[in-house]
């Protein structure tokens, strides 16, 4: 089956790329090739996890040629305009952009600042693991709540100032730059650096400034970067014992064998892990009382710890098989889109869809679009604020 998927993947690859059906960040192109270097890796170095079964398979068949044909359909349904330039140039409102900039400016030290106040009440030795503790599982006091949200701003700033350079001028940019890493530092996450990542690998990659072969160097690089980051957050006890296979099995191979240990309809609350935002916006207004599952979901063993299941999990927990066919079609739609009104030169698309890239890259890890819809609208909101462009469907 493994042998029989890869080959199918492969041939789809390759079709885009000979008949040149959209380039290497279309939706379908992205889709096709993170499963196919996901089974091709397990095949290789999956020896030490437990084996895939028939659940992943079958997901994997729905949802791949489900969502490829749905976004492809969307993406050439769409009109194109006689003069569309990708690289054509964006404008942003003076007053917000200034504003969000001082806000990212002021915030981002000031955030950090609490977090680590906290951390280093404990054990200075491992300080760099308490501020990942502290981050993910502490209680926080109304003000560090306040604070977080100004991180999508310093992405949504950062993914602008990529499309704008060096027009932006150089001072804003580092500036930005600065308040994206302080915010890193004191969530001490990998998700923040593989957003800015991959949002300019795409905006250079429009822009013609870089090609794949350098992407792919540049991939290598960001890794080393990741493992590093975590031997960094690692417990000193435990650090002998976290080696580079063990890092790149937890966060690259696990999901896969890990979504095997998912159960179908563990409540009885329509869309309880699907809808999980809309139940909490309802419940904080007072609207209803429902339960919201929680951001981060218990541990499993494949056999190392992991706790993040694919794409496929609140999906298939909620609806089984369908929820993946339909969801699959929910994505294709949504981001073959959004990909073509950035084709179009649509300037909010252009900047949403730097977002989309990370969403869809890592489908092998979790879900990012739908049940991490808070921070879409986040963005999207940041994104409107800055851009000195009219929103429209």
């Amino acid at each position: 089956m493994v042998i029989f998927i890869i080959f199918l993947l492969a041939m789809l690859v390759a079709c885009f790329a000979i008949f040149k059906i959209g380039d290497a960040f279309s939706p379908w192109m992205l889709t096709s090739a993170v499963w196919l270097g996901i089974f091709v890796l397990f095949s290789l170095f999956g020896y030490n996890l437990y084996p895939l079964e028939n659940r992943l398979y079958t997901c994997v068949m729905i949802w791949v040629p489900i969502l490829v044909l749905t976004s492809i359909v969307t993406y050439y349904a769409l009109p194109v305009p006689e003069e569309a330039d990708v690289n054509s140039k964006i404008e942003v409102s003076n007053k917000s952009y200034t504003f969000l900039l001082i806000i990212a400016a002021i915030c981002s030290p000031l955030y950090l600042y609490q977090i680590v106040k906290v951390a280093m009440m404990f054990d200075m030795g491992d300080i760099l693991n308490n501020i990942r503790v502290f981050s993910s599982y502490g209680e926080k006091n109304t003000l560090v709540k306040l604070l977080q949200y100004v991180i999508p701003i310093n992405q949504a700033l950062f993914i602008v100032e990529m499309w704008r350079y060096p027009n932006g001028g150089k001072l804003k940019f580092y500036t930005i730059l600065l308040a994206n890493i302080l915010c890193t530092i004191a969530v001490m996450s990998k998700t923040p650096i593989f957003i800015l990542f991959l949002s300019t690998l795409y905006v250079l990659y429009e822009k013609q400034r870089i090609k794949l072969s350098s992407m792919v160097v540049w991939g290598i690089v960001i890794l080393a970067v990741f493992y590093g980051l975590n031997v960094l957050r690692t417990p000193e006890a435990e650090q002998d014992r976290n080696t580079f296979f063990d890092f790149f099995s937890i966060y690259v191979l696990s999901p896969s064998v890990a979504f095997e240990w998912t159960q179908e309809k563990l409540t009885d609350q329509f869309g309880s892990f699907t809808f999980a935002f809309f139940y909490a916006f309802v419940s904080k207004l007072g609207l209803g009382t429902y339960y919201v599952q929680k951001q981060l979901q218990d541990f499993v063993w494949v056999p190392i710890p992991t706790n993040v299941y694919t794409v496929f999990q609140p999906y298939f927990e909620d609806f089984g098989y369908k929820g993946i066919a339909l969801f699959a079609s929910l994505w294709g739609v949504i981001t073959g889109w959004i990909y073509r009104l950035s084709k179009n030169a649509n300037v909010l698309a252009k900047c949403i869809y730097a977002y989309i890239v990370f969403a869809l890259v890592m489908q092998f890890f979790q879900e990012s679009l739908i049940v991490n819809l808070s921070y879409v609208i986040q963005y999207a909101v940041a994104f409107i604020l800055i851009l000195k462009h009219k929103v429209s469907l």
